[in-house]
């Protein structure tokens, strides 16, 4: 795909219908440039804007602006298995948090964990992926190679006392739910999708203090259902 999009690419990229971009343009909110009177988007701009914005949009918001991404067929409790939900992570400083959590994750195919950890850090860099209510969706950056090929991963931790991650209403992050995409198309559903999620009330009490995996997962499967289940 070239850097320099036109509208239908960029909609075909985003898993968007040219409506939504157009809605996104009229709002300011997506990086654009004229090119001979036509809209256009550069790929690596956008790969930008998205991982710096997504994670802190409410609800209503992803909905409108993502939510043809988020109907994608694959859902988080599929990707979600018990032995990759960690309720007692342990607690420290951001990079100790990552480290821990890029060692305990099981894989479904081989991955430098070293690496990982450093493109996990590096997304941190850009901007901080904790948001409001405790939690944190880190993820490695859209503008780089893909670590896992073949498959998609959503793992959940939570560590044994809230840390400093960085979120920006200054209250400390417990939970995380680390998105591992196989491209940058299922990236962009599984963001938004988890990012989503975790504005249910429901959902955040689960995460907070379910005792077990399974409950954890089960409460995730019954929101997935009651959310996006009737989204167009």
């Amino acid at each position: 795909m070239p850097d320099l999009l036109t509208t239908s690419q960029l909609a075909e990229y985003l898993q968007l219908s040219e409506r939504s971009v157009y809605r996104l343009l009229e709002r300011g909110e997506i990086p654009a440039l004229k090119v001979g009177g036509q809209w256009r988007f550069r790929k690596s701009t956008v790969d930008e804007w998205l991982d710096l914005q997504l994670h802190n949009m409410g609800a209503a918001e992803l909905h409108e602006s993502f939510g043809e991404a988020m109907t994608e067929p694959t859902s988080i409790s599929d990707l979600l298995s018990p032995d990759n939900i960690f309720l007692d992570l342990r607690s420290g400083s951001r990079a100790e948090v990552l480290a821990s959590l890029a060692e305990r994750v099981h894989l479904p195919e081989p991955v430098d964990r070293e690496l990982l950890l450093q493109r996990l850090l590096e997304r941190e860099e850009l901007c901080t992926t904790a948001m409001p209510d405790g939690v944190a969706v880190p993820h490695t950056p859209r503008t780089r190679e893909r670590l896992l090929k073949h498959h998609d991963l959503v793992a959940v931790a939570r560590t044994t006392e809230p840390v400093n991650f960085g979120a920006l209403d200054g209250q400390p992050t417990q939970v995380f739910m680390l998105v591992l995409a196989r491209d940058e198309r299922a990236h962009l559903a599984l963001v938004a999708r988890v990012t989503r999620l975790v504005r249910e009330p429901s959902v955040l009490k689960a995460l907070r203090s379910a005792s077990t995996p399974s409950a954890v997962l089960q409460e995730i499967e019954v929101a997935e259902a009651r959310i996006f289940s009737g989204m167009p």
